[in-house]
């Protein structure tokens, strides 16, 4: 089917009864069968996603086709009409604390990521994105930035998770973040004009961050890294997809000085709850799911007779103590399940009680310590409302 020709998609929108061209996506004539169809399976995606938005009529997707020869062909391989208008996204709270932003290189960091995350993950799903691509990609930027109401709720729920003491006003915290955020756009507008920045190639993180390191450091460093690694892994199909190349970059290659930024690319990618259902399959109950996660983080979870190889990869680096961010977003989910009124299991509600205080003894024998006082709590908190529920 793809041969040795050229293919590259072409995404785009119906707005006003005419079609406007919002994505295109460009291979070359060395890709293998398979990476074009995943690239075509990636283009059907992220047009579904655009539809899923709302805020367009129709979108289609365009194969193009060229031989070495210079003759090409195109196609239209894809084509659906909104049946209705969906309901309106919304924000989601954001449970932890979001750091005090000076810099349009604080909004980058994982602290604040893992709010963008937490705020924005029904657009970030609906984009088949991680929080840092949509931080550092013009794409992801503009549609967010066109639902102006919608970006505004998200940061103004930021801003009231900026609980640090001597603040100014929520109303004037949010204004700050909206004017980091533009400056943050222009960040990436002048990115994509720099003219002969290393590429992100053979998914070699560590050699992008070497070519990188010998011509920028610090905030430049950090931000140009994400750029670059943003325009490959943006249009992957999956959040699995992205965090295998992680996983095995990590296995396969030295880190020279990348470890820490690829442990925050996993860390994004762990944000999205249906890669963890994913990737823990079913479960009997939210207890047995709990103590899964428990026992991942510390690369102890057992493995099936045929493991997911992601899963396989995930819990051996865990293992060697080499994704800090990925252990602290996977109890940060379990503390979070644990605090929620969310029974342990729904087929015995009788045996919560008894199943609150089995479960809080195995989270505790594994809890690292900078969460022991908090999983603590929320233990004792569960299991006096099992023993309310009972009485």
């Amino acid at each position: 089917m793809f041969g040795s020709r050229a293919y590259a998609y072409e995404i785009y929108v119906l707005v006003d009864g005419r079609w406007r061209l919002d994505k295109r996506l460009e291979g070359d004539a060395k890709m293998t069968q398979h990476a074009n169809e995943q690239m075509e399976k990636s283009a059907i995606a992220q047009a579904n996603a655009l539809l899923n938005m709302g805020d367009f009529a129709a979108v289609k997707v365009m194969r193009s086709r060229e031989r070495s020869d210079g003759f090409g062909t195109q196609s239209e391989i894809f084509n659906k009409t909104a049946s209705a208008k969906p309901k309106a996204m919304t924000t989601r709270p954001f449970k932890g604390v979001f750091p005090v932003c000076e810099t349009l290189y604080d909004f980058a960091r994982r602290p604040a990521a893992k709010g963008f995350s937490a705020v924005f993950r029904e657009f970030l799903d609906k984009q088949n994105a991680t929080s840092i691509e949509m931080l550092h990609s013009p794409q992801h930027q503009r549609k967010l930035n066109d639902m102006s109401n919608f970006m505004r709720a998200g940061l103004y729920a930021l801003a009231g998770a900026q609980t640090q003491p001597n603040l100014p006003s929520q109303g004037e915290r949010s204004k700050k973040l909206e004017a980091l955020f533009d400056k943050l756009i222009q960040r990436t507008r002048d990115a994509m004009a720099e003219k002969n920045l290393p590429a992100f190639e053979n998914n070699d993180f560590a050699r992008l961050y070497e070519r990188l390191a010998a011509r920028m450091k610090d905030d430049e460093l950090r931000f140009t890294y994400f750029f670059q690694v943003t325009k490959v892994t943006q249009s992957m199909s999956s959040y699995a997809a992205r965090l295998d190349i992680v996983l095995a970059d990590m296995i396969d290659r030295p880190m020279n000085g990348n470890g820490a930024l690829l442990d925050e690319l996993a860390a994004s990618c762990l944000d999205s709850t249906s890669l963890i259902q994913d990737l823990l399959g079913s479960r009997p109950g939210l207890s047995e799911a709990l103590i899964a996660l428990a026992d991942l983080s510390a690369g102890k979870l057992q493995m099936p007779a045929k493991p997911d190889i992601v899963l396989e990869k995930l819990n051996r680096v865990l293992g060697e103590g080499r994704l800090p961010c990925c252990v602290d977003t996977l109890w940060e989910r379990i503390l979070s399940n644990l605090n929620s009124k969310a029974l342990l299991s729904k087929n015995e509600p009788r045996k919560e009680w008894q199943m609150s205080r089995a479960l809080n003894q195995k989270l505790m024998a594994v809890v690292p310590e900078s969460y022991k006082e908090s999983i603590e709590h929320a233990g004792r908190m569960r299991i006096e409302r099992a023993r309310n529920m009972e009485n």
